[in-house]
């Protein structure tokens, strides 16, 4: 065993190097070389590292003293390799180092005198002593070979048709070899010189940053040298064989350095790859040969992770002499590099080789038998025997003279002779014994291969005797391949079943008796054969003269010719004999067959010939045997099939009868389904006989039987209205889409990874709205949804499932339908199996001829949308010129960038020339259908209100919509522009030209990925005529990009010119060409989208379902019926344990938004708990708790998430009730209801509970407790996840973050725990299970779980799902907003252009044009264009007072009554004023944005109450002030009814919208409290201090109203304050300060917050108003003055 010699040296600078003005860093001194760390401080523990290598060689300078050459690098090390060699071992030396470190040099140096390199010196000292020490005894034979690894592939350098790649192939002795590699052989220097010159021409190199010659690949040369040395004294041969391995290495190489781009960037992976590879086997190796030999173990060596490798295994820790030489850089700059080679050097010291000597196994055998023959021999000697040969080759012994033995007896002393001479006799002879065994072994070694064969021809004739003793007979030549006929013995010869095994086996008939039986018969027989019906001794062939007699035995089993033999019977040539049952054979006797063929004629010929074709086989004596018998097996064939013949058919007699019978059961059974499906149906079927056309005509409706006794006018109204709402509601209906395509999106993402597509494909969904139209082949899908409806509503815009395709290799992006990506997939499914079926290495391997194009990849244009805008054109209609800036947005509703365009009225012969601009014309026909646009416009008649009478519901809905839209009342110019007041002016007459001008003039914040931007713009239903710009370079550096492009549009003014200059806008498209890849990283980082809010949001949870209770079972989902009260309940969480005084108290809770279950319960080992649960809610006649039935803990695990699958029996377990209680708390007039459970947590049976956690693991569990309500038909079920860690039982526990442990809020026990907001909603239990409840209550065929082939290699990804719906809901919204605000930012710089925000009465028809064009945008709400979520109705525009003008005591008395409605002090109905009144709209139901005014929801009443709300209580003696909170609405009494109760848990949004101290008064309560006020919206938490972690009292946005007055702060006398009135109560906030006030407003109620803020800036400007006019006034009067 040796280790691997390892030598390191260094070059000089290179010119790279030296151009780089770098330092040395390496010094060496003997076998010890050091690195100075060029970016440490000197002299520090870190700036050396020292190396200790078996050879430092400095070749760094060649003045210098030290230099080490060419030559004594090959003294050091090629000539102590090159002397292993010679004796018989292999041997191997590598270079290794970065690219242009000398590797190269050093192995193969240059063509000139001393400059050699290793390779070729070794190559001529190996000759020059071949040479020197040939002889007669001694030959040299040597062959070369020459390869490189290119690419992880092998290709030959000597043979110039081995051009592919070769394979690596190992062998079970001669190891990893290189198939089909030639092996030239050579007989001097020259010829090895002349093949490494050819082969260093044919190696791969190429020029990098690093070395212009760089070695892109590795290379190997190998030489194997043979020695024959001829022994004389055996006259043997014997043979020595060694293999020299000198291995040039590529470089290892980083690529920032090499400066390495396409194909040396993919070699530099490749060589990097297998040298990686080379220092895991270098660091294994080294690891092995450092264990102890007693912790050896097998550890795995990656050999054939690389070709390097796996050919140099041998050399690398096996049979062989390694060296290796590290090349280094001097250079600082190369510090990394060289310190990485260093370390690979290092390494690879500690690798230990076993080297053998490579002879012939003979020789080397002969040669330890000679020495083991001489060490017997003295042994014998030493004993006084003479051990001689004698002449038959035996060993002789003869012993020494009598005298000399009783000498040495008596110079035995003490030994008992009889005793040595026992030992003496025993060991001679087992001395003589092995020696005369190693004479044999040696003799039978030395045999020559003559006196081998024939030692081989005796034993085959030997054979022969034994097989012909046997009666088995070989052909004549003796070779054993089948057998022979005899031409004078009679003989058997087997027959077989096989015809392959037929006459293979031929018995000899002796002269005289020839005995047949078994081997255990008493007298041996003849012939021997086995079997059950073969007796010991069966019969007897006599043969007499060439006759053959065979004499049976008794009872023995005989037939010949087909009948069984009793008696002798002379056999003829021929006869079939059968002996027992399973032997056959055929006898045959050559002298009658001669003397047959001597008597058979010439005539007879024809038929000896079919008779030898017809010869008897073993079917032929079987027959015969059968049919002698009296069996004929045709026959009996024959019969077998008419048997089964007749079975057949009665089966299928009998089967048809069954099946006739079953046929007409089920078309009975089907029949009477069918009656009663029509019967029930018989209703609906009238209903069915009317098409949509029908209800157009508002006569026939109310004429048509059908409605006689259905619906008044009122309740058509309402129909229409409720189909108006909920056909917006769309989405529901998209998951089956999503969660049924789930399987083919993921087959499709799992194909795209294996055939290494760059392409992902992800579930979208795609809405046709004006800045995100559907693509084209997407569009026809949806085109038949863009109409109106029976009911007259505006289009609906369609959103439909879409497939989203990310092509990262092209940078875009595709959108498919559904069907297009299962066409798709069948392709790809097609590719798949075509590329797994055809060799990668096959010339004709593509598969894209296969499938006739790649079905991943979709053509992409070479520009890019950035966006589109919308300018509306009303300006033109007065006419004045307007400059927008308007956002670009792209279709995902984000802003990529901000365009100027100009907008005027081409009155007369006017000209606006620009530097650089452009100026075009064109001329365009609007025609009558041009206008209906494809979108829903501002002014749209909504005819709705044609089927509700003008009564009380007109008012109630209008206020609705006014909460709904967001609109406040102070908006007065609604009242003051009437219809009629829209005429045209002149210059938009019908039948005249109308001309103006777009000028585009420039954009700016587009991004730096964009090039040569230009824009298009059009009319939205003429896309056919588009204007366009010239492209404009992007430099992105901030500047604006100057279109100044001018087109003048001239119309024929018609009526749907005039009405699309009112209602809609012209588009603007901005183009460019990607520059940077757009999915790249810091492409999507430079414009960041604002995140959707949290409401539209799934949570990062999901919400468990209720565990199932083995009480109850599964109970059923809950029903989709009208809910009919709406409460918040919020709930307590505990868990107990028993404390050392005997009390259970809580334990230690750590809070933490971060933690998933916002807390953390730290419990103690082995410690009995009880879990203590807290509803608290306000006092409600509707819910009150009686008892509860039962709680359930399970799915126990370490995950936050739970699946359903966890209820098993042995993890969910019921635990023991206390029975619970109602709490009376002093001071709080809530509602609480608290009981218990004890909870042994062992019973759960999981290892989790039972031991203590370990680090870092989080226990989570799912509680379910089932209470009873009163008036509920089923128990409420409150859900909640809670997590924990377990410590010891001992170990103190208390909150692992140092804020909560400083804080000392855990010490406090109504600190320690968890609570949960939970919506409790109560629905009519007779509605639970109508049929159209459980239509909607359906299971989502869900495929996204069924696995895929290739799913594993997705790394975690999922098709989206419900997610998706909110993101787009989102989407939506934000697309809907940024229209919404583009429209009224035209309005108001309308307004402001022509001068009407000076003005507040519109005086001119031009003011009032505008104010009724404003009038119109706000009766339309622009969600209704894209409904997020649509919930009234929209107002008839015709419903809008008529312009007329009001004298100063009716603007008085509007303002008053308007003051009075936004205190809420006026009651709608004065009869029953302290009740309240639940909103019968269905848009009341899932409201969740908030409003100014509340609308109710608790109760249940029918349309009896009005909402009145007090802002002070008339009682207020006890109050701070005189003053107390506002009260709110009291509660009537209900009646009894039965409730379906459905608790859910409710997911608090994260995101803190304000927080802070505030004082509280609380209606009821004793005074102002100071407390901490957190918003979440939409609620609102109240805690008792900034360290309380535990919210005291919940507020619901949704259901609240928010007042903030200045007859309220007058009323209180408190200054800062506002009101916060819920359906149950009332609170009255102060803020710490003036400036607060606001933003608390702007967290809680923000269209409260803008309506303040806009009405004290109205009355800042009204003061300069009067002001300016006085000012105008006097100036006037002056001027009359002046004048007269």
């Amino acid at each position: 065993m040796s280790s691997v010699k390892v030598a390191v040296r260094v070059r000089p600078f290179n010119s790279r190097e030296i151009g780089r003005e770098s330092k040395c860093i390496i010094e060496m001194t003997g076998a010890t070389t050091a690195i100075t760390n060029p970016k440490v401080p000197p002299n520090t523990s870190e700036a050396v590292k020292r190396f200790n290598f078996d050879y430092s060689y400095w070749s760094h300078d060649p003045r210098d003293s030290d230099f080490s050459t060419q030559t004594m690098v090959y003294k050091d090390i090629g000539e102590e390799m090159l002397q292993h060699s010679f004796d018989g071992y292999n041997v191997c030396i590598f270079a290794y180092g970065q690219t242009g470190a000398g590797k190269s040099y050093t192995m193969m140096g240059r063509q000139e005198e001393q400059q050699e390199g290793i390779i070729p010196m070794i190559c001529q000292d190996l000759f020059s002593r071949i040479h020197k020490t040939e002889n007669d005894e001694l030959k040299y034979s040597v062959e070369v070979s020459y390869m490189e690894i290119y690419c992880e592939r092998v290709r030959d350098l000597l043979n110039p048709k081995n051009k592919g790649n070769l394979r690596v192939r190992e062998h079970p002795l001669l190891g990893p070899y290189v198939e089909d590699l030639s092996k030239l052989a050579v007989t001097d220097y020259q010829d090895i010189h002349d093949l490494i010159d050819e082969g260093n021409k044919a190696r791969t190199v190429a020029a990098t940053n690093m070395n212009e010659t760089s070695s892109r690949s590795h290379a190997v040369f190998t030489i194997f040298f043979t020695q024959r040395r001829h022994d004389t004294m055996t006259d043997l041969t014997t043979e020595k064989v060694s293999k020299i391995s000198l291995v040039d290495l590529a470089g290892s190489e980083r690529a920032d350095s090499t400066g390495a781009k396409g194909t040396r960037l993919k070699e530099g992976a490749n060589i990097n790859k297998s040298l990686t590879t080379l220092g895991k086997v270098i660091s294994a190796l080294a690891e092995v040969a450092s264990k102890k030999k007693h912790n050896k173990k097998a550890d795995f060596i990656p050999y054939r992770d690389s070709a390097l490798t796996w050919l140099l295994r041998e050399n690398l820790g096996g049979n062989s002499k390694t060296a290796m030489i590290a090349a280094i850089s001097p250079a600082d700059i190369n510090y990394d590099e060289t310190l990485s080679t260093l370390r690979y050097a290092d390494r690879a010291k500690q690798i230990v080789c076993k080297a053998v000597v490579n002879e012939d196994a003979n020789a080397k055998l002969i040669r330890e038998l000679k020495e083991e023959i001489q060490k017997l021999r003295d042994l014998l000697k030493a004993e006084g025997i003479e051990v001689q040969e004698g002449p038959d080759g035996k060993v002789v012994c003869e012993k020494r003279d009598a005298n000399k033995d009783e000498l040495n007896k008596s110079t035995t002393g003490i030994k008992s002779p009889s005793k040595s001479r026992n030992r003496n006799g025993s060991t001679t002879e087992m001395a003589v014994d092995q020696l005369q065994a190693s004479e044999k072994l040696i003799a039978e070694l030395n045999e020559t291969w003559e006196e081998k064969l024939k030692r081989t021809e005796e034993i085959r004739l030997q054979r022969e005797a034994v097989f012909a003793e046997m009666g088995v007979a070989v052909k004549e030549d003796g070779i054993t391949v089948g057998v022979f006929s005899p031409k004078k013995t009679p003989h058997l010869v087997n027959l077989n079943e096989d015809p392959n095994l037929s006459e293979c086996l031929l018995y000899y008939i002796k002269d005289g008796l020839t005995r047949l039986g078994t081997h255990e018969a008493n007298v041996p027989q003849d012939i021997q054969l086995s079997g059950s019906h073969i007796l010991k001794e069966h019969c007897t062939f006599e043969n007499r003269n060439s006759t053959v007699t065979l004499l049976p035995h008794k009872d023995a089993i005989i037939f010949v010719n087909g009948r069984q033999l009793v008696e002798p019977e002379v056999l003829k040539t021929g006869s079939r004999v059968i002996l027992g049952k399973n032997h056959v054979f055929r006898f045959t006797n050559p002298e009658q067959a001669r003397e047959l063929r001597e008597k058979i004629t010439e005539d007879e010929a024809e038929n000896e010939e079919k008779e030898k074709a017809d010869a008897p086989d073993w079917n032929f004596a079987q027959c015969e045997l059968l049919e002698k018998q009296g069996i004929d097996l045709k026959a009996e064939m024959k019969k077998r099939l008419d048997n089964l013949e007749e079975q057949y058919k009665r089966e299928k007699l009998q089967a048809d009868q069954q099946f006739e019978e079953q046929r007409k059961t089920y078309e009975a059974r089907i029949d009477a389904l069918q009656k009663q499906v029509e019967e029930q149906s018989m209703t609906m079927s009238m209903y069915s006989s009317y098409s949509p056309e029908d209800f157009h005509q508002e006569e026939d409706v109310y004429n048509n039987p059908m409605y006689e006794s259905c619906w008044t006018a009122r309740e058509a109204g309402l129909a229409a209205w409720a189909f108006r709402k909920w056909r917006y509601h769309q989405f529901t209906s998209l998951r089956d889409d999503l969660w049924g395509n789930a399987i083919f999106l993921k087959e499709a993402n799992a194909i795209s990874v294996e055939l290494k597509k760059k392409v992902q494909f992800q579930f979208t969904l795609l809405t046709d709205t004006l800045y995100s139209p559907l693509p084209p082949e997407l569009a026809s899908s949806v085109a038949p949804l863009q109409q109106e409806d029976e009911f007259g509503a505006p289009p609906v815009s369609k959103t439909l499932v879409a497939v989203e395709v990310t092509d990262t290799k092209n940078g875009a992006t595709h959108y498919w339908s559904l069907e297009k990506l299962r066409q798709r997939l069948e392709l790809m499914r097609e590719m798949y199996h075509n590329e797994a079926e055809m060799s990668p290495t096959s010339p004709d391997y593509n598969v894209e001829s296969l499938t006739g194009g790649d079905p991943f990849y979709d053509r992409f244009p070479w520009f890019r949308m950035v966006g589109r805008s919308f300018i509306y054109l009303s300006n033109l209609l007065y006419p004045v010129p307007l400059v927008h800036k308007v956002a670009i947005v792209n279709e995902r509703g984000d802003v990529r960038g901000y365009l100027r365009i100009a907008v005027q009225p081409v009155l007369d012969e006017e000209s606006i020339d620009f530097n650089n601009g452009v100026k075009q014309s064109a001329r365009l026909v609007f025609n009558e259908d041009d206008a209906k646009p494809k979108y829903r416009a501002l002014n749209e008649k909504d005819d709705v209100q044609r089927y509700i009478d003008n009564g009380g519901l007109d008012s109630k809905l209008e206020e609705l919509e006014d909460v709904d839209s967001g609109r406040g009342i102070d908006s007065n110019s609604a009242s003051e522009c009437p219809e009629n007041a829209e005429e045209p002016g002149e210059h938009l007459q019908v039948g005249k030209e109308f001309t103006f001008r777009v000028t585009v003039l420039q954009a700016t914040g587009i991004g730096a990925e964009y090039a040569d931007i230009f824009c298009q713009f059009n009319f939205l239903h003429r896309h056919e005529e588009a204007f366009s710009t010239e492209p404009v370079k992007n430099s992105a550096s901030g500047a604006p990009l100057g279109f100044y492009h001018v087109q003048n549009i001239t119309v024929p003014v018609t009526k749907s010119f005039i009405e699309y200059l009112k209602t809609q806008p012209i588009m603007f498209k901005i183009f460019g060409h990607y520059q940077t890849h757009p999915l790249h990283k810091d492409a999507k980082q430079e414009f960041v989208s604002r995140p959707p809010p949290r409401r539209m949001l799934p949570p990062s949870i999901p919400i468990s379902q209720p565990v199932r209770s083995p009480k109850f079972g599964p109970l059923p989902c809950p029903p989709s019926s009208t809910v009919l009260a709406k409460h918040d309940v919020l709930v307590w969480f505990e868990i107990c344990e028993l404390a050392p005084n005997g009390e259970y108290v809580p334990s230690v809770v750590e809070h933490s938004d971060d933690l998933p279950c916002r807390g953390l319960f730290l419990l103690h080992q082995g410690i009995q708990r009880r879990i203590r649960i807290t509803i608290v809610h306000e006092p409600t006649p509707e819910v009150k708790w009686k008892d509860i039935n039962e709680l359930v803990v399970g799915r126990i695990r370490n995950t936050p998430e739970s699946s359903d699958e966890q209820d098993e029996d042995a993890c969910v377990l019921s635990l023991g009730l206390f029975p619970g209680e109602v709490l009376d708390v002093p001071g709080d007039d809530r509602s609480f209801y608290r009981f218990e459970a004890a909870w042994d947590s062992s019973l759960h049976n999981s290892a989790l509970l039972n031991r203590v956690s370990q680090g870092g693991e989080t226990i989570y569990i799912t509680l379910s407790a089932y209470l009873e309500l009163e008036n509920c038909a089923r128990p409420a079920i409150v859900t909640k996840d809670l997590s924990m860690v377990i410590y010891g039982r001992d170990a103190r526990t208390g909150p692992r973050s140092l804020k909560h442990l400083f804080s000392g809020q855990y010490r406090n026990p109504e600190a320690n725990r968890l609570s949960g907001v939970y919506e409790l909603s109560l629905r009519r239990a007779s509605e639970a299970g109508s049929p159209g409840v459980q239509r909607r209550q359906r299971r989502v065929l869900d495929t996204s779980s069924t696995y895929v082939r290739g799913e594993e290699n997705l790394h975690g990804w999922r098709p989206r799902g419900d997610s998706l719906i909110f993101d787009h809901q989102w989407e939506l919204e934000k697309l809907t907003r940024l229209e919404e605000v583009g429209r009224m930012r035209h309005l108001l710089l309308l307004r402001e252009r022509l001068g009407m925000d000076t003005n507040p009465n519109p005086t001119t028809k031009t003011e009032k044009d505008v104010c009724n064009l404003a009038a119109r945008a706000a009766t339309s709400p622009v969600h209704m264009v894209i409904p997020q979520s649509p919930q009234t109705p929209v107002k008839d525009p015709q419903q809008i007072l008529p312009e007329r003008e009001y004298n100063q005591r009716e603007q008085d008395l509007m303002l008053k009554c308007l003051k009075l409605v936004q205190a809420g002090r006026f009651a709608k109905n004065e009869a029953n004023d302290t009740q309240t009144q639940s909103d019968v709209s269905p848009s009341d139901e899932g409201c969740a944005d908030m409003t100014v005014s509340c609308i109710s929801s608790n109760s249940m009443e029918d349309n009896k109450f009005v909402i009145r709300r007090r802002l002070c209580s008339p009682d207020r003696a006890d109050a701070p002030n005189g003053w107390e909170a506002p009260a709110p609405a009291t509660q009537p009494i209900l009646p009894l009814r039965l409730y379906v109760p459905e608790l859910e848990e409710i997911r608090v949004s994260p995101v803190v919208a304000r927080k802070g101290l505030l004082n509280v008064l609380e209606h009821g309560g004793s005074g102002w409290k100071k407390r901490w006020v957190t918003v979440r919206r939409p609620y609102v938490f109240i805690y008792r201090s900034e360290k309380d972690p535990v919210e005291r009292a919940v507020l619901n946005l949704a259901t609240a109203q928010v007042e903030c007055s200045e007859d309220q702060a007058a009323m209180v006398k408190i200054p800062n304050t506002f009101s916060v009135v819920t359906k149950h109560r009332g609170y009255l906030l102060q803020t710490l300060g003036d400036k607060e006030v606001h933003d608390w407003l702007y967290a809680i109620n923000p269209l409260l917050a803008g309506q303040i803020k806009s009405r004290l800036a109205r009355r800042t400007l009204e003061p300069a108003s009067q002001t300016a006019s006085q000012i105008q006034a006097s100036s006037a009067a002056n001027a009359n003055s002046a004048n007269k």
